[in-house]
């Protein structure tokens, strides 16, 4: 057997259930082990296994569940206290969610999930997940309760401090998760929107806009993406105009009568007038190195 936290690898000689001696043990059963050269000062309490059955862990990702008694708030990014096997140790929680029901309430590496900023309570019932982020490396078995608490809390206080609590769908084993690729296939995106002004039509088919990007913004990220103006039409992200920030944007349907209208309006008014705003909306993915936008 291995002895976890010791790092030891020992021979049982002996075991008994119940003061008889027995050849084999399983999970569930309360038995006594006798083994070779090992001082039991060394483990008061803990896991001992056989194979690689207990892993080293630094996250892990768990379908989450609230404590319906937990009245504090709950907020993406807050360290809690995460208790699993034996140990307690403090780590930080980043929520995400199923976006559609279709998805179901396993988590899987195939699927999108959409960040949460704080717990979904309308969607408790299942589709809820949590990334938990240790500060200390802690040894468990897969599929293990984790029990997610703030015993930071006053212990004279009439409020629970249990939180939350799920299983283990996913270990991190990899020290340097944050760097490598451990999580590249957690496809956890941020929707974001962008909203600018489109200060003059080029021709009919284009529009140049300000105020959507800063100035130092790489615009080549962004080409190719969809846009919605503000009266109605569609169209897409072409490239820069300029250096200040300005983009151009082309609208495969040409411009209605109505933004013909307002752009032609504030050109003779030198800028005053009704506005034609423009809005792009993205997903930018949490754990996607390489930043990139989609829709």
């Amino acid at each position: 057997i291995k002895i976890a936290n010791t790092k030891l690898k020992r021979k049982v000689k002996s075991m008994q259930v119940f003061h008889k001696s027995v050849d084999q043990v399983s999970a569930g059963d309360r038995a006594g082990i006798c083994v070779t050269q090992f001082d039991a000062k060394l483990l008061e309490r803990g896991l001992v296994y056989t194979g690689d059955t207990v892993q080293m862990v630094h996250a892990f990702i768990i379908d989450l569940h609230k404590v319906p008694y937990y009245k504090g708030s709950v907020t993406s990014k807050t360290k809690y206290h995460i208790s699993v096997g034996h140990e307690t140790v403090l780590g930080r929680l980043t929520f995400f969610s199923s976006p559609t029901k279709e998805n179901g309430v396993e988590f899987s590496f195939e699927n999108r999930y959409e960040f949460e900023e704080s717990f979904p309570e309308e969607k408790d019932s299942g589709g809820v997940f949590a990334l938990l982020e240790l500060e200390n490396a802690v040894q468990c078995v897969p599929n293990s309760m984790v029990i997610i608490s703030r015993l930071d809390m006053d212990i004279n206080s009439p409020t629970c401090r249990l939180a939350f609590w799920g299983r283990i769908q996913h270990s991190i084993t990899s020290p340097s998760y944050t760097t490598d690729d451990s999580l590249s296939g957690l496809k956890v995106y941020k929707t974001k929107e962008r909203e600018g002004i489109a200060e003059r039509m080029n021709d009919e088919y284009t529009v140049i806009v300000k105020d959507l990007f800063k100035k130092e913004t790489d615009i080549d990220l962004f080409t190719h993406l969809r846009v919605e103006l503000s009266t109605g039409e569609s169209g897409k992200i072409e490239g820069s105009f300029g250096n200040s920030g300005k983009c151009k944007v082309n609208v495969p349907e040409g411009l209605g009568d109505v933004a013909k209208d307002f752009l032609d309006k504030k050109k003779k008014k030198g800028g005053g007038g009704e506005r034609v705003t423009v809005k792009l909306t993205f997903k930018r993915f949490l754990f996607d190195k390489k930043k990139q936008m989609l829709q």
